[in-house]
């Protein structure tokens, strides 16, 4: 098959059905932080309760209620588990690398299939880059802690409420044990990604330390959400990946540049979050691009009077670095790739 089809293959949108209902929950939970944070003088602690609301609705596989709450509430508490190993352990990199590491190597385990523990353990994992380099989590840890709270009560309260007043019909879902014991019974080349994908996560953390890379946690990021068992569908994501990112970059910088009010900064906010859900389901680079201007856009609404695009272009560059390191990791992990004629097997 030609380029042509592959650039076609990793930019279709596949045509699903909206999930209105997550939608709305991810707008609310959103917004409602930030309006708190404004109303309180305290938008930039806010920003960590928005981030939490979009996350776990993110991680939300639409079950039985009882499921779907379970799942929000283990996903918030590896989310507050990360964040304190971070802080705890951010100014020892020797107590903090072995760790990152043998968390991800259990999600190499688990293989890249989006299932809610996995999605819940890389969530958590981000929390440990994000309290590890943040010195403003740091300093306001509890303040950040009560926003986190408020973000997560903006879930479970809105997504009930919901629940109960329209018709639910629950989509299939796999136990959570299940999948935690699935996870450990791998063959040897499950075993071998792994291991690649814990040695790309490392080597980007000592480029980004060695060469002070601002908001370098981001490329990490990028190796931990793109690398995959199947070499393809590794190199679909990167394209998917740094294409969204590039899109949601100008984007996100073109609001920037326009938007100069906190309240209108949320409004618009208040859109792209609903969206977000709706991207995702389409389309991995949709979806990339959605997130990505959601992100910018709240991480710069404390300064979004003086119009900053610092911080966008900060994010092209950490993801272009994450791309480029998670394909070497492919490589690693696939080397058979250095001396193949023919193109990598359909799953």
């Amino acid at each position: 098959m030609g380029l042509r089809h592959h650039l076609q293959e990793a930019l279709k949108i596949n045509p699903v059905p909206s999930p209105w209902p997550r939608m709305v929950v991810c707008a609310f939970a959103t917004a409602f932080p930030l309006v708190i944070g404004v109303l309180l003088g305290q938008l930039p602690l806010s920003i960590f309760g928005a981030l939490v609301g979009f996350l776990l609705v993110l991680n939300d596989h639409l079950g039985t209620l009882g499921h779907r709450l379970w799942v929000i509430t283990l996903t918030f508490l590896f989310l507050l588990g990360g964040l304190l190993i971070g802080v705890l352990t951010g100014d020892q990199r020797s107590l903090m690398i072995p760790i990152l590491l043998a968390i991800t190597f259990w999600m190499g385990l688990m293989g890249g299939e989006g299932a809610e523990l996995e999605r819940a353990v890389l969530f958590g994992t981000f929390q440990i880059l994000a309290g590890a380099y943040s010195i403003a989590i740091k300093k306001y840890f509890a303040a950040a802690l009560a926003y986190a709270f408020l973000g997560y009560l903006c879930v479970i309260l809105f997504l009930s409420l919901l629940v109960f007043l329209r018709r639910h019909n629950p989509n299939p879902f796999a136990r959570l044990r299940t999948k935690f014991k699935e996870s450990f019974k791998q063959g040897k080349s499950r075993y071998l990604y792994a291991f690649s994908y814990s040695v790309s996560v490392l080597i980007t953390l000592i480029i980004v330390d060695y060469f002070k890379i601002d908001h370098g946690y981001w490329a990490v990021g990028t190796v931990l959400i793109i690398m995959r068992p199947d070499a393809k569908q590794s190199i679909y994501r990167n394209l998917q990946r740094f294409f969204g990112t590039l899109i949601g970059v100008l984007v996100a910088e073109g609001l920037i540049l326009t938007i100069h009010s906190p309240w209108l900064a949320i409004l618009v906010l208040t859109l792209i979050s609903f969206w977000g859900p709706w991207a995702l389901s389409r389309s991995y680079w949709l979806g990339s691009a959605v997130v990505v201007v959601m992100l910018l856009l709240i991480l710069d609404i404390p300064s979004i009077e003086h119009g900053d695009t610092h911080t966008p272009l900060l994010r092209l560059q950490a993801t272009g670095l994450g791309c480029l390191l998670s394909l070497l990791g492919v490589v690693f992990a696939n080397p058979q790739f250095l001396w193949r004629d023919s193109p990598p097997p359909r799953e």
